[in-house]
């Protein structure tokens, strides 16, 4: 498996940047590529549901994540199911002023050998700057810029 894990601080309480984050009607307006978003069991609750597709390097990819851990305040974790296969975390701390968000995507693709030689070349790098981009964006989002 593969792991990508960043951070970001935001200047907003660990309420305020869980009660955006926990929105997952507005994960298209922060995460690069993604173009369309389900919930299709109550979300953010744990058991809840989200299918999205996202589109990366010209290809669109499906993702179903399951809500497996939810604190308010403090944690999101997800299953994720689909083009991606494994973890999404996302850790809240409060810092100063504000929170540190940091998210962990621990995944495989499918494919075997071969799904680990994509990884290793150009899957990895891809979600690693997905990820930071998305996680300004979101800062942005939540500090009203």
């Amino acid at each position: 498996m593969a792991v990508v894990t960043r951070d970001v601080q935001i200047d907003a309480s660990p309420t305020a940047v869980m009660e955006r984050l926990s929105d997952a009607q507005l994960w298209p307006d922060w995460y690069p590529g993604m173009t369309s978003i389900q919930i299709t069991a109550p979300f953010p609750d744990v058991g809840g549901k989200v299918a999205f597709a996202v589109k990366s390097a010209g290809v669109t990819m499906t993702i179903r994540e399951t809500v497996v851990g939810y604190e308010p305040g403090r944690l999101q974790h997800l299953e994720m199911e689909g083009a991606l296969r494994g973890l999404a975390r996302w850790d809240l701390t409060p810092e100063g002023e504000g929170t540190r968000l940091t998210t962990t995507f621990d995944y495989s693709l499918p494919g075997g050998p071969i799904g680990r030689i994509a990884d290793a070349l150009f899957v990895k790098r891809q979600n690693a700057r997905a990820l930071q981009q998305g996680l300004q964006n979101f800062k942005a989002l939540v500090e009203g810029r």
